[in-house]
């Protein structure tokens, strides 16, 4: 490290001595101080050197009042060398020195200490450095080892340790759901799904409601994803999904997530969970295409080469009609699909959604049924994979004798737990309620086909944006119709 502009700063000379260690070791500041000024005048520095002596203060932590004036006036740019007689008087513990140096190189200033001949602006000294915070690094890890471990019993036992999501209030480490609360939960929910209304849109009604969201702030597009995104609504414990030691926080790989379904209070059934995030996970249809004032503009697709079919006018000055006609050979010319009349297309399709209810009992559900079990069983191997991927940690660790061989035990007692249960969840999905599902279906597409015909078309395509994702024209009086709902 090069340390410029040194003659205009200081060399700070730092004592410290607690009561117990001057009765113990025999350790005085006024030894430290002589010491040390007597090593700045064979360096030539008599002339600048600057006291800072914390007396009767451990080294135990590092809040001590000299050692914060310290590193103010290294915050300003005063100091060009920090000196003590040997590492403890700065601290005991190897963790608060290696950040105290770091904090120093920052702000290009030397560490000296003159017992163990250390000195970060030589090369021996920066090694030494480098050996230390490998060191440090090895202790931050077996730290890290042992908060999975407490956050992992923590959770089955459902114990919460960070502060309560909003719907939930905090007793004796517990989650507890906050009706009131809760119920705008369920509300929020059911804007987003069922209502069709955007993260902004429900921002702005709960705000002109007067409902206020935690700590009576303003919702806003960024509280109600997050929200909507939060799998403790569907009882679901996660912790360690987010790596927060750097400014820009990142979501870290999901083998390292720690992930326990059911052990947790839920406000929304998981079907309804699963909904929102599949919804949000499809591509969004452009702002031009869900202002349309045609029924089946932004979702109506070309069966012939799948480009986008928008609306155009047909016929003579007298008689103009309304017709659907693909994108691809309207801008292109590179697709040959004849273009439909909009009144008889939109009449096609009221008459397959009304005609989809005879065929959920004995096509649509079972399909829909066959997803939600694939889709659900590729949540739980992940589940398996994190926690085959933490057993694998434990064995290298307790090869390195870093741990006991009960911890071992322990984990692959909790690896083989989980299995199981998925196991167990696998045979309870081939239960799943077909009529259930049914009878939601045909609510659902009642709902949407009352309001195509009894409200505007710009507010009845918000509602049938909740049910279909997309309509296909296969041809004359032939429509393929996809849902939305797994």
């Amino acid at each position: 490290m090069n340390v410029e502009n040194t003659t205009s700063r200081f060399v700070a000379i730092y004592c410290r001595v607690s009561t117990d260690e001057q009765a113990r070791e025999g350790v005085s500041l006024d030894e430290q101080q002589e010491r040390l000024k007597a090593y700045c005048r064979a360096m030539g520095w008599a002339d600048e050197v600057m006291l800072f002596v914390d007396d009767g203060y451990s080294a135990k932590s590092t809040d001590r009042p000299q050692l914060k004036r310290l590193m103010t006036y290294i915050e300003n740019g005063e100091i060009s060398k920090v000196m003590v007689t040997k590492l403890d008087r700065m601290s005991r513990r190897l963790l608060d020195l290696l950040t105290l140096i770091d904090m120093f190189q920052q702000h290009q200033v030397a560490f000296i200490s003159i017992s163990e001949s250390f000195d970060t602006n030589t090369p021996s000294g920066r090694l030494t450095l480098q050996v230390l915070g490998a060191v440090a690094e090895f202790e931050r890890e077996r730290i890290r080892e042992r908060v999975l471990d407490n956050m992992f019993h923590a959770a089955n036992q459902g114990k919460w340790l960070t502060q309560s999501p909003y719907g939930y209030r905090l007793e004796d480490k517990v989650l507890v759901i906050h009706e009131p609360e809760a119920k705008t939960v369920r509300q929020m929910y059911d804007l987003y799904l069922n209502q069709g209304l955007g993260f902004f849109a429900i921002a702005r009604q709960l705000n002109e409601e007067g409902i206020p969201s935690r700590h009576n702030k303003e919702w806003s597009i960024r509280s109600v994803k997050l929200l909507l995104t939060n799998p403790v609504y569907k009882g679901t414990f996660v912790w360690n999904r987010v790596d927060s030691s750097m400014k820009k926080r990142t979501i870290k790989d999901d083998k390292d997530w720690i992930v326990i379904d059911d052990c947790l209070p839920a406000i929304i059934d998981k079907n309804t969970w699963e909904r929102v995030q599949n919804k949000m996970n499809r591509p969004s249809i452009a702002p031009r295409a869900q202002t349309s004032p045609h029924l089946l503009g932004g979702i109506l697709k070309c069966g012939n080469c799948g480009s986008g079919m928008s609306i155009g006018w047909s016929g003579s000055r007298d008689r103009r009609y309304r017709v659907y006609r693909c994108s691809a050979n309207k801008n292109k010319g590179t697709c040959t699909s004849k273009q439909y009349k909009a009144d008889e297309v939109e009449s096609w399709f009221l008459e397959g959604l009304a005609s989809l209810s005879d065929s959920l009992s004995h096509e649509l559900v079972p399909h829909l049924v066959e997803k939600a079990r694939s889709s659900q069983s590729s949540r739980g191997d992940q589940q398996i994979t994190a926690a085959k991927n933490r057993y694998k940690r434990k064995v290298e660790a307790y090869t390195a004798g870093l741990i006991e061989l009960q911890d071992l035990n322990e984990e692959k007692q909790r690896m083989e737990r989980i299995i199981q249960e998925n196991q167990q969840s696998d045979e309870q999905r081939e239960k799943v309620q077909v009529e259930e599902l049914k009878g939601m279906l045909e609510s659902k597409i009642k709902t949407v086909l009352d309001a195509i015909y009894m409200l505007p078309v710009e507010e009845a395509k918000v509602l049938l944006r909740t049910l279909v994702s997309k309509v296909t024209v296969l041809g004359e009086g032939e429509l393929d119709i996809e849902l939305l709902f797994i």
